[in-house]
């Protein structure tokens, strides 16, 4: 199980009869405490959080799993022992199992292999087997609740399990990106085919160290998993195509549970359980789309076969910073992006819409990280990471090595990020639709040239060097480009943009087209801008001078109910300067910060203020990162008063606050993680970029090795991601140029990135075509992408 922090509920210490003795984690419907019963028994004890106490329904629904969770078998399962309310809220007791879960015993020991990868294989299918039997789904199954304990592995944590015959079933799944079904993203459908997908997944991340679906985002995660195919190099040979046949995109060919045991113990051929093969379009493989490639090992399915031992991977050791070159093997790259799910496949609504193109696999880069798992890149989008990714057909993508692909993220004075697909200038890009359009038709950094469309896909982006544009700069908006966010619309990647013009465009990334009309209404600069998905529809956020969050329903260019209004102040101290998505708990929001000092936070399905504002700020907000950190769900904040301040969401005070250094405003943040350790990057007035340390929420941030240095003005954006194995830094600002930075050495690479004519006010790290591309926006009215090679320069 986790460490444990000391308790914090009540002055006594005590839930019923049960007292406490340290806290474990804490979750979406509640927190999860060790304690001891009447005989001294150690005891897990869930309690409902505090603001859902007085929802008698949400009482009812917490009851019920508890009974329903006693008709599981207790073999391979924590056992429930009791169920009660305390103070008014209702708890539940299991029995307590000693041991690291499934994800840290492989971040620390690395990947499992051999007799050990064949004995969690079949306690935890003989676990989801036990839960299915009592007609309950398990809808969260990860690696995270899958204990190691000293008898064997044990699931865990059946907190959103609802049985089979609850008529809530089929609605409102919730789950963990990266291991959730394709049927819970596009559908909200969660049944006992779901658990098996997640087992899949799981098995993949047990013995590789990485998840199935790549990414950097979670919404580019959740695109991969919709319609790209898992990448299960380093699944044994002899398992590979039974965690194939339970990642089929079609639920009705996966195994059941049952099955699963079957196969595992050699009673049943993997062929035996595919029924279902025949009923798909000649030609075409269970879960496969046109275009794409079925899973590997489809072909030739075979009894399961115990795993020959392999070498365990050696252990990383996250110490204080010391410059180290990159490893082969990094469980945990850094990420910034958003909780929000793409949107499922929809057709074109209107003229302005394009045939969406059959996307292809997802670069392999994204590493679940409950310690930091970022559920609003900087401010403004999702994205993210934390973040809607997309990821469409290529045929380049497909064949580029996995050496090539870019881990994306994003960060700036307003930003987020996801991974972006396509030929990166397979369409020319132009400031008309309809006039003459900007072609690269050659990709020498010396030849250059324009001309008119002619329908030809120019030379792939691959051979851009490092540091030079890729393409025309997109220019669509008429005044300043103040923010950025990526996201996805009728399954493309798409690209929101704010501007001082007053207006937020949708913008075609791999064409560089507007798409729709431009989302009008506000009266004042457009700061801010980012990107949700609320109950399956894609959403757009504005945020601007006039004092106003606004929401947009990007499938028709609508606004989305009326202005959101609460920033105190005049019409210059209400203004909004920065705007992060995310989640608490099932609730989708945004948070906004401006110059009255104050982060608010938004129910984006109400339209409606939700709970009490963060306050400790002595000056404009300008920047938001939401995330969560050992199981507390945050924001990590920063602004004109040079501090970087942590808050608990759920509780909304503040968790502590440091002194950024900049010797005046910081305007711009971005998480990730260093070797496992969770970090906050921060840009600043003084034109340095610094990393903060994260690992205790409860301190102040401790900067964390060398500061980057090379701007020659302020700087107003900053990006994490990682490209060819490395973890990169992207920043951009006043001096009109955007350097990246190597964040092992801290040293920069590579020339500065200069074009702009005036101030980069936001950055983005990207992935076009398998291709990375860092993204930047300007004062000059534009939007330039560069290339990042690989590979990349050495640094300074």
């Amino acid at each position: 199980m986790p460490r444990t922090d000391p308790p914090r509920l009540g002055e006594h210490g005590h839930i019923g009869d049960y007292q406490l003795t340290g806290r474990l984690s804490q979750g979406g419907q509640g927190e999860v405490y060790q304690g001891l019963d009447a005989s001294g028994r150690v005891v897990a004890i869930k309690i409902l959080h505090a603001f859902q106490s007085d929802d008698e329904s949400a009482r009812r629904r917490f009851v019920r799993e508890v009974e329903l969770a006693r008709r599981v078998a207790p073999f391979c399962t924590a056992q429930v022992l009791d169920v009660g309310v305390h103070d008014g809220r209702p708890f539940i007791v299991s029995e307590f199992v000693p041991g690291p879960s499934l994800l840290d015993n492989v971040r620390r020991d690395g990947p499992r292999s051999g007799g050990g990868l064949d004995r969690l294989g079949v306690a935890t299918a003989t676990a989801l087997a036990a839960i299915h039997r009592a007609g309950i789904v398990h809808r969260d199954f990860k690696p995270s609740n899958v204990i190691m304990g000293p008898e064997g592995p044990v699931v865990i944590d059946f907190g959103i399990s609802r049985a089979l015959d609850h008529s809530g079933t089929r609605t409102g799944s919730m789950g963990t990106p990266g291991y959730m079904a394709p049927e819970q993203i596009a559908r909200g459908e969660a049944g006992q085919a779901a658990d098996v997908f997640s087992w899949g997944a799981t098995m993949v991340f047990a013995a590789t160290g990485r998840p199935a679906f790549g990414g950097s985002t979670v919404p580019e995660v959740l695109h991969g998993i919709l319609y790209g195919m898992p990448d299960l190099s380093g699944v044994p040979a002899n398992l590979r195509p039974l965690v194939a046949t339970c990642l089929s995109k079609d639920p009705t060919t996966r195994p059941s549970s049952a099955d699963l045991v079957r196969m595992l113990t050699g009673d049943l051929l993997t062929a035996d359980v595919l029924p279902h093969q025949q009923q798909q379009p000649p030609g075409q493989r269970p879960g496969q789309r046109p275009g794409q490639r079925p899973p590997q090992g489809f072909d030739r399915p075979q009894p399961y076969q115990p795993t020959t031992p392999q070498p365990s991977y050696p252990p990383t050791t996250p110490q204080p910073y010391q410059p180290t070159a990159p490893q082969p093997y990094q469980p945990v790259p850094p990420q910034v992006g958003w909780h929000t799910p793409p949107p499922p496949p929809q057709e074109p609504k209107g003229p302005a819409r394009e045939a969406a193109t059959p996307p292809s696999a997802i670069p392999d880069l994204y590493a679940e990280y409950p310690e930091l798992v970022p559920v609003s890149a900087h401010g403004t989008m999702p994205g993210a990471a934390p973040a809607s990714s997309t990821q469409t057909s290529s045929t380049l993508a497909s064949r580029r090595p996995p050496a090539r692909r870019a881990l994306i993220a994003a960060g700036a004075a307003g930003v987020a990020a996801v991974v972006v697909a396509g030929a990166l200038i397979a369409h020319p890009w132009s400031k008309d639709d309809t006039g003459t359009s900007h072609a690269l038709t050659s990709l020498s950094p010396t030849s250059q040239t324009t001309g008119t469309a002619t329908g030809k896909a120019p030379t792939a982006a691959a051979a851009v060097p490092f540091g030079k544009p890729v393409g025309q700069p997109i220019r669509r908006h008429e005044n300043d480009v103040r923010s950025i966010a990526l996201g996805s619309l009728d399954g493309k990647p798409v690209l929101v943009s704010g501007s001082d013009d007053h207006t937020g465009r949708v913008l075609d990334l791999s064409t560089g087209r507007q798409i729709g009309p431009a989302l009008t209404g506000h009266t004042r600069w457009v700061r801010a801008v980012a990107y949700a998905m609320v109950d399956g529809v894609p959403i757009a956020v504005t945020g601007s001078d006039d004092d106003t969050v606004r929401l947009w329903d990007m499938t028709t260019g609508r606004q989305r109910g009326p202005a959101l209004t609460s920033h105190t102040g005049d019409v210059d101290t209400g203004d909004i300067k920065t705007i992060a998505t995310g989640q608490i708990g099932d609730i989708p929001v945004a948070l906004s910060g401006g110059p009255d000092a104050t982060v608010r936070v938004w129910n984006l399905r109400t339209g409606k203020p939700y709970g009490k504002p963060l306050q400790g700020h002595t000056g404009t907000v300008w920047a938001i990162a939401v995330g969560a950190v050992n199981g507390v769900t945050v924001a990590v904040t920063t602004g004109d008063d040079g501090t970087i301040r942590v808050w608990d969401l759920l509780t909304r005070k503040q968790l502590s606050a440091a002194d950024t250094g900049a010797n005046g405003w910081s305007r711009s943040i971005a998480l990730g993680a260093i070797d496992g350790k969770p970090i906050a990057l921060t840009g600043g007035e003084d034109g340095a970029a610094r990393v903060w340390d994260l690992s205790d929420v409860t301190r102040p941030p401790v900067l964390y090795g060398s500061v980057m240095r090379g701007h020659t003005g302020p700087l107003w954006a900053v990006a994490l991601g990682q490209v060819d194995g490395r973890l990169i830094v992207l920043t951009g600002g006043e001096d009109k140029t955007a350097r990246v930075w190597d964040l092992a050495t801290r040293k920069q690479l590579g020339p500065p990135l200069t074009g702009h004519t005036d101030r980069i006010y936001t950055v983005a790290i990207g992935d076009v075509g398998g291709h990375p591309v860092a993204i930047t926006g300007s004062r000059d009215e534009s939007i330039r992408l560069w290339s990042l090679g690989p590979p990349l320069p050495s640094a300074d």
